[in-house]
């Protein structure tokens, strides 16, 4: 395979179904063993999403790979550290961390600047940049110990709102994982940890496409505005994950890489 990833062990928060879904899914193809992280292991079912086996566990364990699911709030320092101090122990090692958790959970019809409720904040800030932050610091020494690689999730809309500003206070939570994504890129570099993200634009995870008529957000009309004229497809953000875990990102770190479709490019939808 060209992007083995035979023998490594990959976390992958929110990994129960959508999008972490997919890296799990893809990680276990390549050769990886995986653990899933999860604040509700049954996230898949409650979406319509169809498995092939009873969990994404068994999914990863049908290709060969071993897998562990945890359901843990990681917002929580202690419930994320005490996470990946089980992952360590079932595993040994950590080669890569997919800090897929995360969206844009609150109401968007109170979420622009102006409007967004302490509570909301909060919140956003917790399910999107803390959970990020306590996982990457509980893994580091981990992976400090060999090398590996993170990849923390941003969104395009860091760098384009819709007309309404609807997603304010989950822009500004990415946008921080953005600068805290540079900076662990520097003191983690001269230990062999590259640190990367991704800014996914609109992609038809089962969840997404379950809420697009209520949010008005990735319906057929936005893909027509789209410089490749499609929303993305989970396959679309696998593939840059993939590149950035694997030898051929060796020399990329402090990285975000927009995978829209050119979204950023044109007005807002």
């Amino acid at each position: 395979m060209r992007n083995s990833l035979e023998g490594k062990l990959a976390i992958v928060t929110g990994g129960a179904g959508g999008m972490g879904r997919a890296h799990a899914l893809r990680f276990a193809e390549l050769g990886a063993n995986v653990a899933i992280l999860d604040v509700d292991l049954q996230v898949a079912r409650r979406h319509g999403e169809e498995l092939t086996a009873p969990t994404v566990r068994d999914e990863i364990q049908a290709l060969g790979r071993d897998s562990i699911e945890i359901e843990a709030d990681l917002s929580d320092r202690e419930a994320a550290f005490a996470a990946v101090q089980q992952i360590e122990g079932h595993f040994g090692r950590i080669d890569i961390l997919v800090n897929n958790a995360g969206g844009a959970i609150t109401p968007i019809e109170h979420s622009s600047a102006t409007m967004v409720s302490e509570q909301d904040r909060r919140q956003l800030f917790a399910v999107n940049f803390d959970t990020a932050v306590n996982m990457c610091q509980a893994c580091a020494p981990s992976l400090s110990r060999q090398g590996g690689a993170i990849v923390n999730v941003s969104t395009v809309g860091v760098c384009v709102d819709d007309t309404g500003a609807r997603f304010a206070m989950y822009t500004a939570a990415k946008a921080a994982i953005e600068k805290y994504t540079r900076s662990l890129a520097v003191e983690l570099g001269p230990k062999g940890v590259r640190v990367n993200c991704v800014a996914p634009g609109l992609v038809m995870t089962p969840r997404v496409a379950g809420q697009a008529a209520a949010r008005k957000l990735a319906m057929n009309e936005q893909a027509a505005t789209i410089p490749l004229r499609r929303l993305g497809q989970p396959a679309d953000i696998t593939g840059v994950v993939e590149f950035l875990v694997s030898e051929q990102a060796g020399y990329v770190t402090g990285e975000c890489i927009l995978v829209s479709g050119g979204l950023q490019l044109v007005s807002a939808t």
